[in-house]
Parts: C-alpha cells; structure tokens; sequence
C-alpha cells in the first residue's frame, strides 16, 4: 500500500504485511533482531505499534467507513506470552461497534495459534472530506481484489 509519508514512523517502525483470508484482512510480521530488545523478544512497542496500525486498517477495510485514517483515543493491550525472535506474528481482528464519531475493534495476534497479544482500541471517526483525500479502506480493497458485503441498505 502506497504509505502517505515515505521514511515517516510507519517505515521506521518496520511496518508488517497484510494479506486476505475468507475475505478478512490478516496482519503479521517476522520477528527480526530489530525489533528484539535486550531480552531477544520482540519489544512491546513493535507489538504495540503494529497492533494499533493493524486494527485502525482492518476496520478501515472491513467497514465502508469513506475515510483515510483513524485516530486512536485508546488502546490497550495485554501481553499474554513472549514473542521469540525469529517468530512469524499473525494478527486478526474484529470490529465491535461503529458510532458517529467512534469505531471500536478488538484483535489478537498470535504466534503458531498460540494467543501473544490481545489488543483492544478505540479510534476516531473522521468526518468524510469533500476533498479527493484517499478512501484507506477502499485502496486495501482494490490492493486484495475484494469487495465488502452488501449491508442492506444500511450504512455504518
């Protein structure tokens, strides 16, 4: 996906792969020695990060929410067990509820099934932009060749 800002915090921070799965959008990384701290696990803050970029995506794609980023207002995890270097991370998530101004989403990211990290978030619902600001979710969509459910008419 084309990233907004090239050498900004989202390629410092190493990034992480996204591919589809039963027309859901799956999140995960290899855990390199640059994201290994002192312990040689992965650093709560490469989980962190990811957790919080993948889960804002995920709602972005699964919903037709018609706007280019959400920002978090909360985000909370815990880590459940450490993650070795050298481990594949595999993120999925849920979206629990979509208000006017807030999207709520939950995920976990586990390592060979096993649970890691369960993460929950919050974001911010921006107002769609009458300018020609990218639809995220709509340029995931077309990257992975899907097209979200039809939701009855209804709009989230």
């Amino acid at each position: 996906m084309p990233e907004p800002f090239p050498g900004g915090f989202n390629t410092a921070s190493g990034g992480f792969l996204v591919g589809l799965e039963a027309g859901e959008l799956i999140g995960g990384f290899r855990v390199t020695t640059a994201f290994c701290n002192r312990g040689g696990i992965c650093h709560g803050g490469k989980l962190a990060t990811v957790c919080d970029v993948y889960l804002a995506l995920a709602a972005l794609f699964r919903e037709d929410l018609r706007t280019d980023f959400l920002p978090t207002v909360s985000l909370g995890l815990d880590f459940l067990t450490p993650v070795a270097h050298g481990a594949w991370v595999e993120l999925r998530s849920e979206t629990l509820r979509i208000t006017r101004s807030l999207v709520f989403v939950q995920g976990l990211a586990t390592v060979e099934g096993t649970p890691a990290v369960r993460a929950n978030a919050t974001y911010h619902r921006t107002p769609q932009r009458p300018d020609a600001a990218p639809d995220t979710g709509a340029m995931l969509r077309a990257l992975l060749d899907h097209a979200i459910p039809a939701r009855g008419g209804v709009t989230p």
